[in-house]
């Protein structure tokens, strides 16, 4: 008699059993007999899991015998976020772009919580790879290459997000204002979305500033939010001064030009924390805690 399992579940037995067999491949057939599930349902998972990345196929005659992808059956289920930011560094370090990916493909189609794939896996293998390279370990070449990898990275997460119930007038606006601060600002894009925000992330804005700029930053948004209301954020990113002054007070400028109810956070470096409070209406210390503090000014909002 078949058993049911849950799809985290199916995928899991699909990794374990395959590994089981010691690099020699199995059959649809002799997959759905082992983990005990009907044969025509597992052919349907084995074809969605292969178009995720996580195993690969060979045909033979008219049998595709089945595969684990390298890099997907290490990861520990449930979900050991620690085990995962090392294992994607380890990957990214060595130039394993396929299996990086692979790693991340493995986790973000399993249970499991998407704001922690950001704030304890992406931003910890970004902050790694700046250590490095502040440590000279890294030149300037491999820094840049494994920057835009991240980015891609980040990409690959986002576009596995699978976004909890969708937030009823809930929008936010990531900007980095310096090129060290991006990949969170990005991040933090990304987790909010998972999260049910209607969330866009503009990209690094720093050497584009000058006496103009806050002009088109304000015309941006108010095109962006003509026709929105609700609760609005503009969450800024930056390690530098000039560029942080800028941005919070241009955001602040829009008060009461939007629709609706607008909300400014940044996140930057403890030096520049008093900068920020100027103009902010919370400074965050990382990416987590600015996830937290949105959703209760989301759920304030909707309580009173």
């Amino acid at each position: 008699m078949y058993r049911r399992y849950t799809l985290d579940e199916i995928k899991r037995r699909i990794i374990d059993v395959l590994q089981s067999a010691g690099g020699t491949g199995l059959s649809g057939v002799e997959l759905a007999d082992r983990i005990g599930i009907n044969r025509m349902t597992i052919t349907k998972y084995l074809d969605v899991m292969h178009a995720m990345g996580l195993l690969k196929k060979k045909k033979i005659g008219n049998v595709n015998i089945w595969f684990v992808q390298i890099g997907v059956g290490d990861i520990e289920f449930p979900i050991n976020y620690v085990q995962v930011q090392q294992k994607l560094i380890s990957s990214i370090l060595a130039g394993d772009e396929d299996i990086a990916r692979r790693i991340l493909l493995s986790v973000m189609n399993s249970n499991v919580d998407q704001v922690k794939v950001m704030t304890d896996v992406i931003v910890p293998a970004v902050n790694t790879i700046s250590e490095l390279y502040s440590r000279g370990k890294l030149n300037k070449t491999e820094r840049t290459f494994l920057s835009s990898l991240m980015m891609e990275l980040i990409d690959l997460v986002k576009f596995n997000v699978r976004p909890g119930e969708q937030k009823s007038n809930a929008h936010v606006i990531c900007v980095a204002g310096s090129e060290d601060r991006s990949h969170m600002a990005k991040s933090a894009a990304v987790a909010l979305l998972a999260r049910g925000w209607d969330s866009s992330y503009i990209g690094d804005v720093g050497e584009q500033i000058d006496p103009f700029f806050d002009i088109d930053f304000q015309r941006y948004l108010l095109r962006l939010w003509s026709n929105k209301h609700g609760l609005m954020l503009v969450c800024i990113f930056s390690s530098g001064e000039g560029s942080l002054r800028f941005l919070s007070s241009t955001a602040k400028q829009m008060k009461g030009r939007v629709r609706g109810e607008l909300r400014i956070t940044t996140v930057t470096t403890p030096q520049l924390r008093p900068v920020a409070e100027e103009s902010s209406d919370y400074v965050a210390e990382d990416l987590l805690a600015l996830v937290e503090w949105a959703e209760r000014e989301f759920n304030y909002r909707i309580s009173v």
